[in-house]
């Protein structure tokens, strides 16, 4: 069903997803796409539903959005080594990227959908590493990264199925004792937003999923669903706090660390 396996490098590979060789350089810790210029970005040909990856809606906007969920360099520098392996799973423009960077943490790889975003982020961030991906499957072996990081990228992934899937594809990537951390929204209760969740849940079958104007499911979640969510890691920290939207609204948001717990 996937063809043939490659290892390269630190990383597998399935064959009939990639549309280049890649190269890891484990000196520098960057990686190098022959024929298309180092730091440049190749393409996996998976596809997921619309309501799921949205990428033409990402695509269109991707020059327009600003994010500003807040990275804690407190906790990455208290359960991390500078040395780390990060994936930062739907790194949009790269702005956690740069962040990343910022605290010491320069062995790090961007993921997203939207060939907009990362053609954004590659201009205003040129030396990071960088995949295109639906993400439905993660171009990784097993046990590839020591963290990875969802940004706001659970809202964008409306559907329990889709984001149950993901977090099992998160586990598998990581490595034993592995760090998962977070940062979305959660439901906000002001009229403005109980109007829109109560309007589509019956479409959706879940309170907190919502239709935008501009053509994009989103989901503002309940703290029990991200604990179900999350239960097969170990809390490590969770933080409330208020972010703005990329719509520049204000919305209660939530930062959660936590380490995979060992299947034994």
């Amino acid at each position: 069903m996937f063809g043939h396996i490659h290892l390269i490098g630190k990383w597998l590979f399935l064959s009939n997803s990639v549309n280049s060789i890649v190269t890891w350089n484990f000196g520098l810790g960057i990686w190098d796409f022959p024929g298309l210029g180092i730091w440049d970005f190749f393409r996996f040909n998976h596809h997921m539903r619309d309501v799921t990856s949205q990428a033409s809606y990402w695509n269109r906007v991707a020059h327009e959005k600003r994010f500003s969920h807040p990275l804690c360099a407190g906790w990455l520098s208290r359960y991390m080594e500078p040395q780390a392996l990060i994936l930062d799973y739907g790194c949009g423009y790269g702005r956690t990227l740069e962040d990343l960077s910022a605290a010491g943490y320069t062995n790090s790889v961007g993921l997203d959908s939207s060939e907009g975003m990362l053609a954004r982020c590659r201009s205003l961030h040129p030396r990071q590493s960088l995949i295109q991906s639906d993400g439905h499957i993660l171009p990784f072996r097993d046990n590839a990264f020591d963290a990875v990081l969802l940004f706001a990228v659970l809202t964008c992934i409306p559907l329990d199925t889709d984001q149950r899937t993901l977090v099992e594809e998160i586990k598998r990537v990581l490595r034993p004792g592995g760090l998962l951390y977070i940062s979305d929204l959660l439901l906000d209760e002001t009229a403005r937003n109980r109007e829109r969740y109560e309007r589509f849940v019956k479409a959706y079958g879940t309170y907190g999923i919502f239709e935008l104007p501009e053509g994009v499911v989103v989901r503002h979640h309940s703290q029990e669903w991200i604990a179900k969510l999350t239960a097969s890691f170990e809390q490590l920290e969770y933080e409330p706090f208020i972010v703005v939207t990329m719509n520049g609204n204000n919305s209660p948001a939530f930062q959660y660390m936590g380490r995979i717990r060992s299947s034994i």
